[in-house]
């Protein structure tokens, strides 16, 4: 860019590729259409929509030990390949990457180190890609929705059937579009297990655009879905916990996000795993608990699963719709009236800094985040530095970008 100084550091030229996120974007897509026509298709009609992360990836990248980056750009060069592309395209990829920076001034010693660095993450992609199908992993998937389940006026219970059963550990994300949403993907968290029935069920939110046209979902819809990324939980290092660390982890789940922690506790009964397991979930309001007899069951089943439920006020709001919520069987349990449940959490730490080892918060981003700053703030202030806070936001924009980035490179959305 003219009128600035000259750019030396990959730290210089990952601070001014966030501040030119937009710009950058723009003009790698700018590059590539012109280089692959059929690229177009790909991607998302509105700019503003097109590889989202891009940008702020690249920055991360930079940033970050090659020991760090290159086997998580690995697993992401076996993910694209959902999007049709061929592992050559990789070379004009990172032609583009380079030709693009010539929106920044920057040294010629810079210059060579970026391109090389690169050319060395596109061409780590194009390899995992050529491996992927040399093993015979699929691209992707396709399901059909056999059925949707709306029990609530802001949520869609999507059941998906596949002729193949799809691969996914509890708890991870699967890119998802469909064709209402041409060149957009989205990352779902499938709210079962994965078996030989070859059924999915996602758990969605009416919260944007991309989500809404989810929730209206149809029997007979086909759906594209891509490989399982990200781990949930993260793996612990419980060595330096102390006498936390044979405590349970707290799962702290915001309206949906109630979708991962369902697989995750469906997976550990189904290991035996008897460790035990506290759950808060939190909705807006009593409907918002579309699951709750799911819930009962899972508690009575496992005695080692406590749940809380929570909520931010105590009556639904008109037409809300939750005669489909609660069926005449279901028992309704005590929710306590509070605008975010880390306030919960952070009352029972206090008490007893040993409670959890860990507190999990999963939902969306501007949720997730309060409830981790209340948590962060409240521990620090009382000196407690044995819990762990893992967040697990989902959403769109800078907050949820500056999440991924500051924990993993797998929640690359597309």
């Amino acid at each position: 860019m003219t009128g600035t100084s000259t750019l030396t550091t990959f730290r210089e030229l990952a601070l001014a590729l966030r501040e030119a996120d937009a710009q950058y974007r723009e003009r790698v897509h700018e590059l590539l259409f012109s280089r692959i026509f059929e690229a177009r298709q790909v991607f998302a009609p509105a700019r503003s929509s097109r590889h989202v992360d891009l940008t702020v990836a690249i920055a991360w990248a930079l940033e970050n030990p090659a020991t760090t980056v290159d086997p998580l750009v690995a697993q992401l060069g076996q993910d694209h390949r959902r999007l049709g592309f061929p592992p050559e395209v990789y070379d004009t990829f990172a032609q583009c990457l380079i030709d693009a920076l010539d929106l920044f001034d920057l040294s010629p010693k810079l210059i060579d180190a970026t391109s090389a660095r690169l050319r060395s993450i596109c061409t780590i992609m194009k390899d995992a890609a050529v491996k992927a199908d040399w093993d015979g992993i699929p691209p992707a998937h396709t399901a059909t929705v056999a059925a949707v389940e709306r029990p609530n006026r802001k949520t869609a219970v999507v059941h998906l059937e596949s002729a193949f059963p799809i691969g996914f550990q509890p708890g991870q994300a699967l890119p998802v579009t469909t064709a209402h949403l041409p060149g957009v993907w989205r990352l779902l968290t499938p709210a079962n297990i994965s078996d030989e029935t070859a059924q999915v069920s996602f758990h969605i939110t009416d919260a944007g655009d991309a989500s809404t046209l989810l929730t209206l979902a149809r029997p007979g819809d086909v759906w594209t879905l891509g490989n399982a990324r990200g781990k949930f939980p993260e793996d612990l290092d419980v060595t330096y916990l102390g006498d936390a660390a044979t405590s349970p982890d707290l799962f702290l789940c915001y309206g949906t996000g109630w979708a991962a922690v369902r697989s995750y506790l469906l997976g550990k009964i189904t290991d035996g795993d008897s460790q035990p397991v506290a759950v808060i979930a939190h909705a807006e309001s009593p409907g918002g608990h579309y699951d709750l007899l799911l819930q009962n069951n899972l508690v009575e089943l496992a005695p080692e699963i406590s749940m809380q439920h929570t909520v931010s006020q105590d009556h639904d709001p008109v037409l809300y719709g939750t005669h489909r919520a609660f069926p005449e069987h279901t028992a309704i349990p005590e929710m306590t009236v509070i605008d975010n449940p880390a306030h919960v959490a952070l009352e029972a730490l206090l008490s007893n800094p040993h409670v959890f080892r860990r507190c999990v918060l999963v939902g969306p981003a501007d949720e997730v985040t309060e409830g981790a700053g209340i948590l962060n703030v409240g521990l620090a202030r009382a000196g407690i530095v044995d819990c762990v806070i893992e967040t697990h936001p989902w959403g769109e924009g800078q907050l949820t970008q500056s999440l991924k980035y500051g924990q993993s490179f797998p929640g690359l959305s597309d």
